[in-house]
């Protein structure tokens, strides 16, 4: 399950289980992982707060002293909590050392367990934990952390400076925000949940994806299908010198098997944009045809892509304006499209239908008038925050894509790779979204099915391709040989 810092406080709270309890599982547990990776005899040296994180600390250290060399540095001070104190006194005699003994510790020991700060933490270091900090992320020793790396935010990838780096973060009971966006933070290297069997909600605002649950999904070709049992997919995009977004957004469609796909481009760009796919139909427009054209095509499909590649496309806010207003099945909007929205935000009000926006972080700041950096440090509260306000999807993308929906869900993206750090792949993305809209009734299950797939993709792709040469072209090919796997 993933949860963040308020719902964390709650599974423990309604476990029943007093909190001197839950510390002795957790230290047990956490020395039984150690006891895995460590020989008996190891030297073991960990760091404790003087919070419940410190006090599961005081409990490993007892839990190991009979099999390993273990020490406890009290790197904030005595413990603060009567739980973490009550754990304290407990400890086997001379366990605790000394700053003056902290250095040589450092220089024998096999592994560091980071137990300073919890789920708690936020803002910045004080200036003597930065500096031990520093110290113990320069020793070059294996390090542990459990539940947050100390410094690191809960909910966010926001840390201090010095936060420390680990090998392996062990998440308590539940996976937290934190842990998902190692892409974004890099603080640990692997990350694995240690159970403790609390009992959880029902239900969690946290989504979640994978290959399973995507093709539990899928719908499944009836034998009496036929061109347009699942309607059609409209893509409108491109222009003079940019016909090839277009032609990923009708490569990401394809590539999900979506079954009738239009696609409405200016006509300077048709003989360009034919090339890429046979199998759409093209309604090519100009200056003074493009409502004659669009705003049919509005009323026969079952979704709408908009805005790859239509930074010099004509009439291209009123396109804008005619889609929001008219249109009553869901809208993807992407690139130009957003630019459009960043003076003109009023009009997402007239929309009737769902909107998926899905801006880089530069993007969103434009949308949002804050600097990039707020964006980057603040993103899942950011894209929640702009998501309830307009009522629209935000798929923030990144190295862990967020996706931020208006009734406060979230999913936070583990596939992909830096194979799609490339031009294109984000109108890769906005074709893929457009064709599961089109043959799926979930809105948020299929923006999150689209974001899983075009980062699975890319994974499956890098077992045959490398990622500095990735081709966006693989795509079809890549899909194929997976719905085959699942007897699609």
């Amino acid at each position: 399950m993933i949860t963040d810092k308020e719902g964390m406080k709650e599974i423990e709270a309604n476990s029943g289980i007093p909190v001197e309890e839950l510390m002795e599982q957790v230290g047990t547990a956490i020395a039984k992982r150690i006891r895995k990776d460590f020989e008996p005899g190891s030297s073991i040296l960990i760091l404790c707060g003087k919070g419940n994180n410190g006090g599961d600390g005081f409990v490993v250290c007892r839990k190991l002293a009979k099999e390993y060399r273990c020490r406890v540095f009290l790197a904030d001070g005595n413990p603060a909590s009567d739980a973490a104190k009550h754990a304290k006194r407990r400890l086997p005699r001379n366990s605790v050392i000394t700053r003056e003994a902290l250095y040589e510790e450092l220089n024998q020991t096999d592994l560091i367990l980071d137990c300073v700060y919890g789920f708690g933490f936020h803002g910045a270091l004080p200036s003597h934990i930065k500096q031990l900090f520093s110290e113990i992320n320069r020793a070059r020793k294996t390090v542990w952390s459990v539940d947050i790396n100390s410094g690191c935010e809960c909910d966010s990838d926001a840390s201090d400076s010095d936060a420390i780096r680990s090998e392996l973060t062990l998440a308590i009971d539940c996976y937290k925000p934190f842990h998902l966006l190692r892409k974004e933070h890099r603080h640990f290297r692997r990350c694995e949940i240690l159970p403790l069997n609390l009992p959880h909600p029902d239900t969690s605002r946290f989504l979640e994806m994978d290959e399973e649950r995507f093709f539990a999904s899928f719908p499944k070709k009836r034998e009496n299908a036929y061109k347009g049992t699942y309607g059609k997919t409209l893509i409108i995009g491109g222009c003079y010198g940019m016909a090839g977004a277009l032609g990923l957004n009708l490569l990401g469609a394809k590539t999900v098997g979506a079954p009738y796909i239009t696609a409405a481009l200016p006509e300077e760009i048709y003989p360009a944009a034919a090339t890429f796919q046979l199998t759409p139909v093209f309604h090519p427009f100009g200056q003074w045809t493009w409502h004659e054209v669009i705003e049919p095509l509005i009323s026969d499909c079952s979704a709408i892509a908009y805005g790859s590649g239509a930074n010099y496309m004509h009439h291209k806010e009123d396109i804008l304006d005619l889609i929001l207003q008219e249109s009553r099945v869901p809208v993807v909007l992407d690139a130009a499209a957003l630019r459009l929205l960043k003076h003109n935000m009023y009009i997402l009000r007239f929309a009737k239908a769902p909107v998926i926006l899905t801006p880089h972080i530069g993007e969103f700041a434009d949308l949002t008038g804050l600097p990039i950096a707020a964006v980057r440090d603040q993103k899942i509260k950011t894209a929640m925050a702009f998501a309830k306000d307009y009522h629209v999807t935000v798929v923030l993308k990144g190295a862990n894509t967020i996706v931020a929906f208006p009734n406060g869900s979230l999913y936070i993206n583990q596939s992909g790779n830096p194979a799609l750090a490339q031009a294109g792949s984000g109108d890769l993305l906005t074709g893929i979204l457009a064709g599961l809209l089109t043959m799926t009734c979930d809105v948020d299950n299929a923006v999150c099915m689209g974001v899983w797939l075009h980062g699975h993709l890319a994974d499956l792709g890098i077992q045959e391709h490398s990622i500095q040469g990735f081709p966006l072209e693989a795509f079809p090919g890549l899909m194929d040989r997976l719905f085959k796997e699942h007897g699609f």
